[in-house]
């Protein structure tokens, strides 16, 4: 019976133990990351990518310990298998919500003709810390190949030509794309934006460009670029705003009467059902701009008519829905005198429309009123 009672107590203090064991700390797993790629190398830098993964835990209580990655990214050195103590690192992010999560580096402020060994590195909650497989490349010296923007000719609505040109020659570098980049939000343009392709290098030193999908009115950036092997090359920046397209009806004045329907197209009524853009004001309906026919329309506001550009009325979110112009329902009125209404007709044109004055709400259909003075303008194609 003694014997017993001394080996449940030893298995107690077994249990007890092992149950300790539970709460000792316990080493940080580190995280997975993977062989870093070098995308390309330049004159005093690289560019670099790899790849991040979450610990791969060995058991809950490991997890728990290791807990998210805190940060990541790459470190580099003249020596092979650098580290964060005796490197350089270039942190690239904390946080990783989805895995495997792909991350990229630019490198830069390197010597010029030396080799420098880089690899992935990422920190976890735990304290632990992993590096990918190391990876090497040499920068070179480069000659940048001088490039430049001409002037810019043949500007129209939606387009703009310019030209481009190489000076002082390339040495022996070879330009895999060169062209013309231009943004109308970016006053400094890259190949991210916009961009037209000229081609490869070629014996020649002078080329031409044609920008292509601009909207006339806005202010739009451009610069040249040349890529080669040791990175890319930009000119200088030049601005240029495409005009104002052709008018097709000018400025006209005219009087919408109660219940017809016009073309705005040449601003007029008219009479052939299939034509017309709106209705004003039907017989039996609320005072306001019914759209026909396809025919879309956008109030701007209360603006000055003639300081409305082309790129207001094609940058407006045009509808077929209907406009409440009735005095008499003040609060939903959005036709007040001064008010300008863009709009495309229904072949395509758009315009802008003054509302000059606007005329008494019908009570009955024996009163008089419910006329509206309008100008308008439209824009050819």
């Amino acid at each position: 019976m003694q014997k017993l009672i001394h080996s449940a107590i030893a298995a107690g203090l077994v249990f007890a133990v092992s149950a300790c064991n539970l709460f000792l700390p316990v080493d940080p797993l580190p995280p997975v990351v993977s062989e870093v790629s070098v995308i390309q190398v330049v004159t005093s830098g690289a560019t670099v990518s790899g790849t991040v993964r979450d610990p791969d835990g060995k058991n809950s209580r490991q997890d728990k310990k290791s807990g998210q990655i805190t940060e990541y990214g790459f470190v580099y050195a003249t020596r092979d298998k650098p580290t964060i103590e005796d490197g350089t690192a270039l942190k690239i992010g904390n946080v990783v919500t989805t895995t495997p999560f792909q991350f990229q580096g630019q490198i830069t402020g390197l010597n010029v003709v030396t080799t420098y060994f880089v690899r992935t590195y990422a920190k976890n909650e735990g304290g632990g810390v992993s590096y990918g497989v190391v990876a090497s490349f040499k920068t070179d010296k480069y000659t940048v190949p001088l490039i430049q923007l001409g002037a810019i000719t043949d500007v129209t609505k939606s387009s703009a030509t310019v030209g481009v040109s190489f000076f002082d020659r390339l040495g022996t570098e070879t330009i895999s794309s060169f062209g013309v980049c231009y943004s109308s939000t970016n006053k400094t343009p890259t190949i991210s934006d916009s961009k037209t392709e000229i081609g490869s290098n070629t014996s020649g030193a002078n080329y031409t460009a044609t920008m292509t999908g601009l909207t006339a009115g806005v202010t739009y950036y451009a610069r040249a670029y040349a890529i080669y092997a040791g990175g890319i090359t930009y000119s200088q920046t030049l601005t240029f705003t495409p005009g104002e397209p052709t008018v097709f009806t000018s400025k006209k004045s005219f009087t919408m009467y109660y219940s017809n329907p016009y073309d705005l197209d040449l601003g007029e009524l008219v009479s052939q059902v299939g034509a017309e853009d709106l209705t004003w004001y039907p017989y039996n309906d609320k005072a306001g701009i019914y759209p026909k026919n396809g025919a879309k329309f956008a109030v701007l506001g209360q603006l000055t008519f003639d300081n409305v550009k082309y790129s207001d009325v094609t940058k407006a979110i045009l509808t077929t829905d209907f406009i409440n112009g009735s005095y008499t329902d003040a609060n939903a009125n959005k036709l007040p005198n001064g008010t300008v209404v863009a709009y495309i007709t229904n072949q395509g044109r758009y315009g802008k429309m003054s509302i000059d004055a606007h005329g008494q709400d019908r009570v009955n259909a024996s009163s008089s009123g419910g006329d509206m003075q309008v100008t308008i303008l439209t824009y050819n194609k």
